[in-house]
């Protein structure tokens, strides 16, 4: 069974996820108990929920599991060297989250890739960032993981280096096609020197292709990277 659905819960309902399960059980007319099982550990929650609304299932940005983050950082599987006043287009793969949603609302997430963090900055000021590289997106299942197309523009008269981006998490939009393709909207850089790029995120998703079928709110935003990249 896919997993990105809508479905009522009359009777008990399980999703298998790639690190556990979760369990929508009827609690009675008006209640339902979500419980998620993720690497041995287990929550639970109640929604209320009648027996003529339905759950919907969909991807979201990856975001903290357990623990509240607002950035993703990046780590690119190679390293780029940007010429003086020249551009660079990185087409990337990033994982995605699990959103449960009622109508329009945010009820619970699970996420769909190994979650593991990293803190970009200071180890007193910096942001503590959802960490993704290489190793984390092959071992996503593919059905899970989104494009993007990250566009870093330099204006600096030097040459800079760069192998990681950090992206603010609320500037994160998804789409899915009717082919069952996900795809994140664009993501743009502003290199001013080799300690300051500017990230933006943008309205528009320039690989996407297709039918779409979901797509969640565009929200551009702005994350300044201060300490390099």
């Amino acid at each position: 069974m896919r997993m990105f659905r809508d479905f009522k819960v009359v009777d008990d309902v399980i999703v298998d996820i790639p690190f556990g399960r979760i369990l929508f059980n009827r609690v009675d007319l008006n209640y339902v108990k979500i419980v998620k099982t993720l690497n041995s550990s287990t929550s639970s929650k109640l929604i209320n929920l009648s027996t003529n609304e339905f759950i919907r299932l969909r991807p979201k940005q990856p975001s903290g599991n357990t623990i509240n983050t607002y950035y993703a950082l990046v780590k690119f599987s190679e390293p780029i060297t940007l010429l003086p006043k020249s551009s660079f287009v990185l087409n990337l793969k990033l994982p995605t989250d699990l959103g449960i949603y009622v109508k329009d609302s945010l009820v619970d997430t699970a996420p769909l890739s190994k979650v593991k963090y990293s803190l970009y900055g200071p180890s007193d000021i910096g942001d503590l960032c959802r960490y993704i590289d290489k190793g984390i997106v092959d071992s996503t299942p593919r059905d899970f993981l989104g494009r993007m197309h990250l566009t870093v523009n330099s204006v600096s008269d030097d040459t800079i280096n760069m192998s990681k981006v950090v992206i603010p998490i609320d500037g994160l939009a998804i789409f899915v096609t009717s082919e069952g393709e996900i795809f994140f909207n664009d993501v743009s850089v502003r290199a001013t020197s080799q300690n300051h790029f500017e990230v933006s995120t943008r309205s528009n998703a320039s690989q996407l292709h297709g039918e779409i079928t979901y797509s969640s709110k565009v929200k551009e935003s702005t994350y300044v990277m201060r300490y390099g990249a």
